[in-house]
């Protein structure tokens, strides 16, 4: 398609979607290299970190693979880890053995914290150009986004 067929707007969205793509990449990679040799790696700080949103919610693996987008084995595996470190508790539901209810302990909390104040360096140094306006009004567009994407999931 070339930007001849695209109307101004058009143009503009998709450039967007790509840069996006690129970024998402970037990121990851260098979130990745930012893990090596921690506690975590950081698909298991992916999981943990969702738990402190509500501290005092449990969930399922069932329902942490939905809202996470992560396959239900994928899930399990990052879950007995994240246990087995003290990092996350285990219930069992009491009328469904096979059903277990998980949530953050303290420690695992803690290690949130102290992950992110680790990498504050260098998050502060991936926006240390920006001012004050353009990263409020960057930061109220990408909660924006992040909405639309979690309520118009793709099944």
């Amino acid at each position: 398609m070339s930007d001849e067929e695209l109307n101004q707007r058009e143009q503009i969205q998709v450039r967007m979607t790509v840069l996006l793509g690129i970024i998402q990449q970037l990121m990851t990679t260098r979130q990745n290299r930012l893990f090596q040799g921690r506690e975590l790696t950081l698909s298991q700080f992916g999981v943990l970190n969702h738990f402190t949103h509500e501290p005092d919610e449990s969930w399922t693996v069932t329902d942490l693979a939905e809202v996470m987008e992560m396959n239900q084995p994928g899930i399990t595996k990052i879950v007995t880890i994240l246990i087995d470190k003290g990092l996350l508790s285990s219930t069992p539901d009491l009328r469904d053995k096979r059903k277990r209810f998980l949530k953050i302990t303290r420690k695992g909390q803690l290690l949130c914290d102290d992950t992110f104040r680790s990498l504050l360096p260098e998050i502060s140094q991936v926006f240390s150009e920006w001012d004050d306006r353009s990263l409020k009004q960057f930061h109220q567009h990408l909660e924006k986004l992040m909405s639309w994407l979690d309520s118009n999931r793709i099944a």
